[in-house]
């Protein structure tokens, strides 16, 4: 994950989310029922003569048969699988690769399109107390429904003090296959309930909005992550907020750690004017694709609030709307990632996620390692940062929203 403090962190429960820009799901060469040494050889003989390594995987081939033969303990060949292969990833220096196991593959895209399995909660977990604090149950969910609300403590899963339990290990509990249903125990005013919630399919909402607290018109819109379901949600609260009076918006992409690109580019071409919104280069820096805005667009002030954990599709909705001089851009520099990924199908029902291309913003340099410098650089107050942005931060209290706020009323 992109995503860290010190002492709190936001997270989406249930969900696995993908904070990094994946391009496409693309099959390896199938050559059958061929046997495994063919199989390697033919799959090297594909590459370029300088890039062969069939020595690595014949030696990992007799090393594995040695093993395997003679080992006085016991193998677990799915944990042996899930670790050699992601320990070649790091031996490789990519830092955005992974390995996803085939139970982790649905969930993995579920994520990217928005549509997800569980109770639908975002929470906050403290590192110190192992509390697990519930920040909003997200519209139309399993928990909205249920009667979960922000502020409550999520204590006890079927019985289980969560409290004993890793982070990790407490979404565990809570997770858990389709229609089946889960006691949630929560803590509410010094008083523990027992809610009963079943399981089911949701949209993961990535869209809160309101008006400013302190004028009413100006918007305020967060969003959490870039998924396939954000254009629609994304849009809804643009038109909803200027119907309702408010003449400029300010996008708070605080800790959001990106997603995929063609949402990005949707609600960028939503925004912008006639033109480039981002460019893709492969690893010789030929251009292989490029997207554009159509001449329509949404002609309001506008100011974005970025912080270091804002990366990825984040940070291209951030400078494409600075390239195009249609935000003030508030906050402090942003996380720099300025690559992405493509996931590849592997023969045991497994991906790979690998790091294949750049993506360009429309004027500006690749921000890759180095990340954008606001027009304004705004550190959040101190006192402020074991928070959680818009959720638990009041607009009067929130300085980062206040000198937005400021400076759109002075670029009028």
């Amino acid at each position: 994950m992109l995503k860290k403090t010190k002492i709190t962190a936001l997270f989406i429960a249930l969900i696995l989310v993908v904070t990094l820009f994946s391009s496409c799901f693309v099959r390896v060469p199938d050559y059958g029922e061929t046997e495994t040494g063919s199989y390697i050889d033919q799959l090297q003989a594909i590459l370029p003569q300088n890039k062969q390594n069939p020595e690595l995987f014949k030696t990992l081939a007799y090393i594995d048969y040695l093993y395997q033969q003679n080992y006085v303990g016991e193998i677990d060949n799915d944990e042996l699988t899930y670790y050699l292969m992601n320990a070649y990833i790091v031996c490789i220096g990519d830092p955005y690769g992974a390995y996803y196991s085939p139970e982790e593959v649905e969930a993995l895209f579920n994520s990217t399109q928005g549509v997800n399995v569980g109770i639908g909660v975002y929470v906050k977990h403290n590192q110190e107390t192992n509390e697990i604090k519930v920040l909003t149950a997200m519209d139309n969910t399993p928990a909205k429904n249920a009667g979960i609300i922000s502020g409550d403590i999520i204590a006890k899963v079927n019985g289980e003090d969560l409290s004993k339990l890793d982070y990790n290990e407490a979404v565990n509990k809570i997770t858990g296959p389709e229609g089946s249903e889960v006691l949630i125990t929560i803590l509410r005013d010094g008083e523990y309930m027992d809610i009963p919630i079943k399981r089911n399919k949701y949209e993961a909402q990535n869209v809160f909005y309101r008006k400013y607290e302190l004028d009413p018109t100006v918007g305020i819109i967060k969003i959490i992550d870039f998924t396939d379901v954000l254009p629609a949600q994304f849009k809804n609260a643009v038109n909803s907020l200027m119907a309702d009076g408010c003449t400029s918006i300010i996008f708070d992409l605080r800790e959001n750690g990106g997603g995929t690109l063609d949402s990005c580019v949707n609600v960028l071409d939503y925004l912008l004017p006639k033109g480039d919104i981002v460019k893709i280069t492969d690893m010789d820096g030929t251009l292989v694709n490029k997207y554009t805005s159509d001449s329509s667009e949404i002609d309001i002030p506008m100011a974005v609030l970025v912080d270091g954990n804002t990366a990825s599709a984040a940070e291209l909705f951030t400078c494409a709307l600075k390239d195009y001089d249609k935000a003030i851009i508030v906050g402090t520099r942003t996380y720099g990632k300025g690559c992405m990924q493509t996931i590849l199908e592997l023969p045991n029902g497994g991906a790979l996620r690998i790091t294949t291309q750049m993506y360009n913003p429309p004027v500006s340099e690749n921000y890759d390692q180095k990340g954008i410098t606001p027009d304004i650089v705004v550190e959040l107050d101190s006192e402020l940062k074991d928070l959680s942005h818009y959720f638990e931060i009041s607009d009067k209290d929130d300085n980062q929203i206040t000198s937005a706020y400021e400076a759109l009323k002075n670029s009028k």
